[in-house]
This record gives C-alpha cells, sequence and structure tokens, in this order.
C-alpha cells in the first residue's frame, strides 16, 4: 500500500490559519489580563475608601490619658481607643487639639480624621471639663469632654465604670443633662445610678446623689 501525502499547500494553509488564530487571540488575552487587574484596582479603591470613611465621635482628656470615640463608618457604633492603640487596621500616633485632628496610620498610609462635628445643626456639640464624684472617696478630674447634643455619649472609666450622658437644649436655651453612672455589679449584672440636671445657659452645673456625682463647667457652648 502507499503512503498517503497530504498536499504542501495545503499544510502551509492550515499552518497561517492557526498562526493568525494564536495572533487575533494575543490581544484578547492582554485584554482579560487588564480587565482583571482594572476590577482589582477598583476593589482595592473601594476598600481603601471605606476604610477612610472612620470618624472621630468623640475626646475624653483626663490628667492620666487621652482617649478617642471612633466608628469605622457613619452610623455604626463607636468604641473607645488610647494613642498606640489599634482600630481598624490602623495605629492611633497622635491627636492635635487645636485643630481636633487624630492621626492613625497602617504601613505606607496614613490618615487624618477631625472630630466630628453636624454642620447642619447649630451648637450640635458641646464641651465640658470638671470633676466626677465615684463611691465618696474617688475623684476623676476631667480636662474635657466632648458631648454630642441629643444622643448618648458614654465615657469608660478606671474600674470598669462607665459615666453616660445624653444633653439636650430647650427652646428657652436651659439644657437638661440625663447621666448615667454603671459598672459591673457583684452578680455581673450591671448596677446603674441614673441623675438628671437641668443648667442654665453658660452656668456650672452639678449633683451629688448617695456616692455619685460630677461638677461641670462648659468649655463651649
Amino acid at each position: 500500500m502507499s503512503p498517503r501525502l497530504h498536499p504542501v499547500g495545503a499544510s502551509l494553509a492550515d499552518a497561517r490559519a492557526a498562526e493568525g488564530g494564536r495572533r487575533q487571540a494575543a490581544p484578547l488575552l492582554r485584554t482579560s489580563r487588564i480587565a482583571r487587574v482594572v476590577v482589582f484596582a477598583a476593589a482595592l479603591g473601594l476598600l481603601t475608601a471605606a476604610r477612610a470613611q472612620i470618624e472621630l465621635i468623640g475626646v475624653l482628656v483626663t490628667p492620666a490619658r487621652s482617649s478617642f470615640a471612633l466608628s469605622e463608618a457613619p452610623g455604626r457604633p463607636a468604641s473607645w481607643h488610647a494613642l498606640g492603640d489599634n482600630f481598624a487596621g490602623y495605629s492611633l500616633d497622635a491627636f492635635d487639639a487645636k485643630a481636633d485632628t487624630l492621626t492613625l496610620s497602617q504601613p505606607g498610609r496614613v490618615l487624618r480624621v477631625r472630630l466630628k462635628d453636624d454642620a447642619k445643626i447649630k451648637d450640635a456639640r458641646i464641651e465640658i471639663a470638671g470633676t466626677l464624684q465615684i463611691g465618696g472617696t474617688e475623684k476623676i478630674e476631667i480636662n474635657r469632654a466632648t458631648l454630642l447634643l441629643d444622643q448618648e455619649n458614654f465615657y469608660p472609666l478606671p474600674g470598669g465604670l462607665i459615666f453616660r450622658v445624653k444633653p439636650t437644649r430647650l427652646p428657652d436655651d436651659t439644657s437638661h443633662y440625663d447621666c448615667a453612672f454603671e459598672r459591673p455589679g457583684a452578680d455581673g449584672r450591671p448596677e446603674k445610678k441614673s441623675l438628671r440636671v437641668i443648667a442654665l445657659p453658660n452656668q456650672p452645673f452639678g449633683i451629688q446623689v448617695g456616692d455619685f456625682g460630677f461638677s461641670f463647667n462648659p468649655l463651649s457652648n
């Protein structure tokens, strides 16, 4: 039996067709790779933007330390942290009290966050300084505490104590301060002592009920 012979012209045509297909496929592959890179970069950008939404909600300054209430995004619950702590992958590095700006960092990135205030609401934030009286003998000096109006503000204190205060400004410019001292009880359930104070505009205010009390002066109005 004689061997089959393939036309040389047909083989060359097939080879050229295959080469042309590879050349056409190469740009498509490059385009696909570029598209994947673009999608990855966009996702990374969205992640960075999301982390850039960190909010500084409040500041508490005592002689012992400064603490900052931070939220990962608008509307999310806040938690308190001190300089040197970590939050949402960032380290708390420094606080500029004059500019009310907290500097956070992570490798290759620095983030500066200003103290939140609602520009749509006049006097949305007030600041106070004074003394907390706890247990009849312990006093905690407060150099500066920021309060958002019409919201419950909470401040962690030594010994697991939490001080909560909700200021409300009335049409006659007087302010109501609904306050509470809260700490873990012997049975594990929180013990709470609630207090209410009505204060005149720009005037000191305070109250003492049993072993708990406070005295504050407004720093700003």
